[in-house]
């Protein structure tokens, strides 16, 4: 190892352990941003929690323990998204954005499509999940074609590579940071992302939205639009 290495080696150690994100706790701007997502995130947790609870007591018979793994997978992944974009890491925030896509429409979509778990191409997974019926509903076409978009914008990171999609990063103490200017159209996304995974969720598997308890269904609730409401509610 070299001495220009080395050196570099005990600067990064000395970093890591002066690291911290005490100094944007205060930054109102980032926690406005931040207090936006864990609504929609803690949303998305509570009804994975209650699949497992349902599951548990042998009320849920209706999704497979790969279909369940997939959608929990895709909940961490907006989790993740969010950790990163609170150090300033958006590139990497965004591209967890684009797995949770990948992870939900794969583990929603199992029961119907037999190959969808071992298919590598994302665009004929699109395409065979908008030709079942269930994403022709004049309902439910419009969540689909709105994760469709968000999907591809995401793929942005990777496929285009324009100067918009690149953090140019030469040096770790950059971070933490915060951009209200990068941050915000992720943060967009995320919780659009989350009112549309709760949507399927929620009117695919209705008879157990309507198991669980009150104070959760009032907490996946809040994090759906209200046009959708009375459709989970299954009142006209």
């Amino acid at each position: 190892m070299s001495r220009e290495i080395q050196r570099d080696l005990l600067d990064l150690k000395d970093f890591l352990k002066s690291y911290s994100l005490s100094h944007l706790s205060n930054d109102t701007k980032l926690l406005s941003v931040i207090t936006q997502q864990h609504k929609k995130y803690f949303s998305y947790l509570t009804f994975i929690a209650e699949l497992e609870a349902l599951q548990n007591s042998g009320l849920l018979p209706a999704i497979s323990d790969v279909q369940k793994d997939y959608i929990t997978e895709s909940c961490s992944d907006i989790g993740n998204s969010m950790f990163v974009m609170a150090h300033g890491a958006y590139k990497a925030s965004r591209m967890m954005l684009r797995s949770s896509i990948e992870t939900f429409m794969k583990g929603f979509n199992a029961d119907e499509i037999a190959d969808i778990l071992t298919d590598k191409s994302m665009y004929s997974i699109f395409d065979n999940i908008k030709a079942l019926s269930f994403f022709q509903r004049e309902d439910i076409e419009p969540i689909f074609i709105s994760i469709h978009n968000d999907y591809k914008i995401l793929c942005r990171d990777i496929h285009t590579a324009t100067r918009a999609n690149m953090d140019h990063l030469t040096a770790l103490n950059y971070f933490p940071t915060f951009d209200e200017k990068a941050a915000t159209p992720i943060a967009q996304i995320s919780m659009n992302l989350v009112s549309n995974y709760l949507i399927l969720l929620c009117v695919k598997y209705g008879t157990y939205f309507h198991k669980m308890h009150h104070r959760n269904r009032e907490n996946i609730l809040i994090s759906i639009p209200k046009a959708y409401r009375p459709k989970v509610l299954g009142v006209k």
